[in-house]
């Protein structure tokens, strides 16, 4: 539980601070998710537990619609979605080293990403959204996808940090991962 409960704050914190530095820095390029990095850390390491992970994922699904200013609920959902699909994958894959924690960055990212536009288009009538902006915006994705590629490595070493000083991980994982 307290593992969830900082896989929260830990999401916050980096929504915030990222969208701070943009704030102040005036960038105006896409910026990586890195609540899906979390989102794939919490899948592949750890207990594995499906119901907490799932609230950690309609949380921070929560908080990216409250950031981003989404209609309230399409990232959660579109979080949640892809929580199922990571921790069914998180028993099959094993994720050792940088490249594949970059790898696993990139596939929550677009997971939620392709989550996100299947929702908005599916409900682009009742949340009166033109649809032809929602085609434009799929090709901006790639950048999305390319900056959330980049800061995955760095965003998992400092969970893991965390984790390891407050004494919060969980069994040590076998190196062939395979649970059914």
């Amino acid at each position: 539980m307290l593992r969830a409960f900082t896989y929260l704050i830990v999401g916050w914190l980096l929504v915030a601070t990222t969208g701070g530095l943009a704030d102040v820095l005036g960038l105006t390029i896409v910026l990586p998710a890195t609540s899906a990095v979390v989102l794939a850390h919490a899948a592949f390491t750890g207990e594995r537990q499906l119901v907490p992970g799932l609230a950690v994922a309609v949380a921070l699904g929560y908080v990216e619609d409250l950031h981003q200013g989404a209609p309230v609920g399409v990232l959660s959902m579109a979080f949640a979605l892809t929580w199922l699909v990571l921790h069914w994958a998180a028993g099959r894959i094993a994720v050792r080293g940088w490249v594949m924690r970059a790898l696993v960055g990139l596939l929550a990212v677009v997971l939620v990403d392709l989550t996100t536009m299947a929702i908005l288009l599916g409900l682009a009538d009742t949340f009166a959204i033109r649809t032809a902006s929602l085609w434009t915006m799929l090709g901006g994705l790639r950048w999305h996808a390319l900056a959330t590629l980049l800061v995955a490595p760095p965003v998992w070493a400092l969970l893991q940090r965390l984790f390891v000083l407050f004494h919060l991980e969980g069994r040590p994982r076998s190196e062939l991962h395979l649970e059914m």
